[in-house]
């Protein structure tokens, strides 16, 4: 007697909650990234924490500890995945993770893992285009991880990426996980856009050298706040190193766009603007710009 057709909607009493709209906006992303969702045991046979909550009767030694990150996981899907003959795999994964609290019972957290073929360009890439589906900026710092590449490491506000390192996988991967709780705490409630400027922009470039361990986020943060409500756009575009910089030292090029909502600016609005951001740059980072 149950009817072939699904009820109106109208009759429908249940709503999602944010936490479940904001997961299938997450899903909706990666998957229109490229990637393909799994699903992996929770229960595994080992976890880069030492003290994981392993079982006290475990039905199998592959299934005797509870995991604490998702990415191992999803590297053995990788990898059944690239012995079958896959030439590209891209996974992701919603699910809970068990980590230790001292009580009876675990912390339980959502996390969103994924692992992708390419190196830390792709998988930063994939995660530029989920924070901006949820009205963010991913600002990634230089970080480390038991299971990443060193020096090809980074964290975020929710979690790590970079690039697999290369004994767990052959070939070249990034991998990802973010705690969704504290992603989702930063979406804004509404997301307001500002009026599309009709008056031009003025473009100009800088190219400077600095120190290897300035990170390049920290030169976009001071170009912005030194050029003020003029800069509408600062990107890098380039990282050089080599025998021209010197040893210990890089070149980061920055794209910069000047735009006024007001007038057309001149050519001299734009270079006072450019002249203020590099003497910001040689003050707080000792940069040095290049002809």
């Amino acid at each position: 007697q149950i009817p072939y057709t699904m009820p109106l909607r109208r009759h429908v009493r249940g709503r999602l909650t944010k936490e479940q709209r904001l997961r299938r906006v997450v899903e909706d992303t990666l998957v229109g990234a490229g990637l393909s969702e799994a699903y992996t045991w929770s229960l595994v046979a080992s976890d880069p924490r030492p003290d994981a909550i392993r079982l006290p009767n475990p039905m199998s030694s592959e299934q005797a500890i509870l995991r604490t990150t998702i990415v191992p996981g999803l590297l053995e899907a990788t990898r059944t995945g690239v012995d079958a003959g896959a030439e590209h795999v891209a996974l992701f994964e919603i699910a809970r993770v068990y980590l230790p609290s001292g009580e009876q019972l675990p912390d339980e957290h959502w996390c969103v893992a994924g692992v992708v073929a390419g190196g830390y360009a792709d998988v930063k890439g994939t995660l530029e285009t989920l924070y901006g589906a949820l009205g963010l900026e991913l600002r990634a710092t230089r970080g480390s991880h038991p299971l990443l590449h060193p020096g090809k490491a980074a964290e975020t506000d929710a979690g790590w990426l970079g690039e697999l390192h290369p004994s767990l996988l052959e070939g070249t991967w990034g991998a990802f996980e973010l705690d969704l709780a504290t992603l989702f705490a930063n979406v804004p409630e509404r997301i307001v856009y500002e009026d599309v400027i009709t008056y031009p922009a003025v473009l100009q470039d800088v190219a400077v050298a600095v120190d290897e361990d300035v990170e390049v986020g920290a030169l976009v943060d001071a170009a912005h706040e030194a050029g003020g409500g003029l800069l509408r756009e600062a990107r890098v575009f380039d990282v050089y190193r080599g025998d021209q910089v010197g040893a210990g030292r890089k070149s980061v090029a920055i794209h910069l766009a000047f735009q006024s909502p007001e007038r057309t600016l001149t050519d001299e609005d734009a270079t006072e603007a450019r002249r203020r951001i590099v003497g910001a740059l040689e003050e707080r980072f000792g940069a040095e710009l290049r002809a």
